[in-house]
């Protein structure tokens, strides 16, 4: 039977067929359901599985800090996000984070981010296109023997970018398995869990060719992994 995976947005989906997300889960043997602020109780029964997707910036408030001037919150969706996190971390439910997920599991432990890397993190790279909607595209280190290794059979990646915040203090039980060349973190894992793997780049639309729904190998083993540990 497909296991049925808890998707994150800030708002309802309407048309599910044109988000790469969805897509993603559904492609490679899941079943996909909306979770948005003020969804139905019954959207929350049942789930296999939590994919915490990419998004505005965390409300810094849960981290100790006041908030940089760049920063754009999402206040509804972090009251959605970190308590349902906790508690797929407490029941050990499998976890994927993407970009703002990645952000949501170390928040959720008490952890803290670094609110905005060009101003507050020395010779980086560039993680984030300002002047068009294109991704910037870089290599990462993943850690030999890794989860993250083991899924993908890499230890050098290029990952598509798009963020401005990144982790910075990582919380107890994560261990850092992949980071670009500046230093940024780029993935963590908890090998405690069932499944627990986050990563600050997109997977979902890192596709083979730029008109193809297909993704690469890279991230087609990611949604393979994560589907087969909620099956």
């Amino acid at each position: 039977m497909k296991p049925t995976i808890g998707i994150t947005f800030s708002e309802n989906i309407e048309n599910t067929s044109d988000n790469n997300y969805i897509r993603a889960i559904e492609k490679h043997g899941g079943i996909a359901r909306t979770l948005y602020p003020g969804a139905p109780p019954e959207a929350f029964s049942g789930l296999k599985g939590l994919l915490l997707t990419g998004g505005r910036d965390i409300d810094p408030i849960h981290y100790g800090e006041e908030e940089h001037e760049t920063t754009d919150i999402d206040p509804e969706r972090d009251e959605l996000e970190l308590p349902l996190c906790k508690q797929a971390m407490e029941e050990n439910l499998p976890v994927f984070g993407i970009c703002r997920g990645i952000q949501i599991m170390n928040v959720a432990i008490g952890s803290s981010l670094y609110q905005d890397i060009p101003s507050q993190f020395i010779d980086h790279l560039t993680h984030k296109i300002l002047v068009n909607t294109n991704d910037s595209w870089h290599n990462i280190q993943i850690q030999r023997s890794s989860l993250l290794n083991q899924i993908t059979g890499e230890t050098i990646a290029e990952v598509n970018s798009r963020h401005h915040q990144s982790l910075k203090v990582i919380g107890e039980g994560f261990t850092v398995t992949a980071q670009s060349k500046d230093g940024i973190i780029e993935a963590i894992e908890d090998t405690s869990k069932r499944f627990m793997l986050g990563v600050q780049y997109h997977p979902e639309r890192m596709f083979k060719e730029p008109d193809s729904s297909e993704l690469q190998e890279h991230s087609a083993k990611l949604f393979t992994a994560f589907i087969d540990a909620c099956a």
